[in-house]
Parts: structure tokens; C-alpha cells; sequence
């Protein structure tokens, strides 16, 4: 049976996707971001900050542990069905990656701006 709800659209984006924040921003402008969540261990919240402030929306910093099946991001899916935020959480990728989390799962999914 499929998940009735819309899925929570997650971009998750590690500290080394963050050296050019201007264009990060107009790579994901197309996605209607709702927040910008960072994570307990993002070192520099600055340039989470400038990214929020780019995309006009609220930035929340401290939010917790927001990997993989921790508590916080699943109440980050909660709080955000059918909308767009991104997480910034400790990693070493340099490409962002899009989520798409409902009741059937998570799934992985190109981000229009980056492909």
C-alpha cells in the first residue's frame, strides 16, 4: 500500500558543499525550500546561515543529530510532509543529495539545479 501523505523532500548537504554558498543557493532556488536545519556537529554555522539567508528562509541551528534514523530527522519528516528543507549535517560529501522520505521508505533522487 502506498503512503497517502506527500513525501518530506529532504536536501542534505555536508560542511565541504558549503565552500560556495551563493551558488548552492541558486542551484536549489528551484526546489521552494521551506528551512535550513543544521545538525550538532556542523562545525561553522556561518556559511548555514548565508544559505538560509540566500534562499529567504529561517535557518535553526543546533538541531540535534540529523543522520540517518535518528530521532531528529525523522521529526524533520514529520514537520515538513510535501515540503522542501534542507539539512546540513557533519560528512564529508561535496555533493548534496536529495531525500524523499514517506511511510514506504526513503529514496534518492537528483536535485534539478546540480544535474
Amino acid at each position: 500500500m502506498s503512503d497517502l501523505q506527500c513525501a518530506a523532500r529532504l536536501i542534505v548537504v555536508n560542511p565541504p558543499a558549503l565552500v560556495d554558498v551563493a551558488w548552492l543557493a541558486s542551484a536549489i532556488h528551484l526546489e521552494r525550500v521551506q528551512a535550513v536545519y543544521a545538525a550538532d556537529d556542523v562545525p561553522d554555522t556561518g556559511p548555514v546561515e548565508s544559505l538560509a539567508d540566500d534562499l529567504g528562509v529561517p535557518s535553526h541551528l543546533g538541531h540535534g543529530d540529523l543522520h540517518d534514523g535518528s530521532s531528529g530527522l525523522e521529526e524533520l519528516v514529520d514537520r515538513h510532509r510535501g515540503e522542501t528543507v534542507v539539512v546540513v549535517r557533519g560528512g564529508d560529501a561535496s555533493e548534496p543529495v536529495m531525500l524523499l522520505v514517506d511511510a514506504d521508505g526513503v529514496s534518492r533522487q537528483p536535485i534539478q539545479g546540480l544535474t
